[in-house]
């Protein structure tokens, strides 16, 4: 089974979603666990999402299967996925923005 674990990189530059250029939005982030590994350092309580213009207004209309969906077809088109995979990992997708979605520290 195809694990895939999509987390924010330090100095990426790119999308943390769909790994698009250039970064328009950051997200602050607390930290959270993905199939039991931290987004982020184990030793921070929070960090930063990047994300491109499409994936920024899906997070800022709280359309998160259409993020999902969007990070999901960039990756496929990046690497090469059996097809048989693409459902594993559409829950996967999934699962990684329903999470960063509940550990959005959202603009006061």
């Amino acid at each position: 089974m195809l694990v895939c674990h999509i987390v924010p990189v330090p100095g990426g530059e790119h999308c943390d979603f769909c790994t698009v250029r250039p970064i328009v939005r950051l997200y602050d982030c607390t930290n959270f666990e993905v199939k039991g590994r931290a987004v982020f350092p184990k030793a921070r309580s929070r960090g930063v999402w990047a994300a491109c213009r499409k994936c920024a207004e899906f997070v800022e209309a709280e359309r998160w299967s259409a993020l999902a969906e969007r990070a999901l077809r960039k990756f496929v088109q990046r690497h090469t996925v059996p097809r048989h995979e693409v459902p594993v990992m559409w829950s996967q997708f999934t699962e990684l923005v329903r999470l960063f979605s509940e550990h959005r520290i959202k603009d006061s």
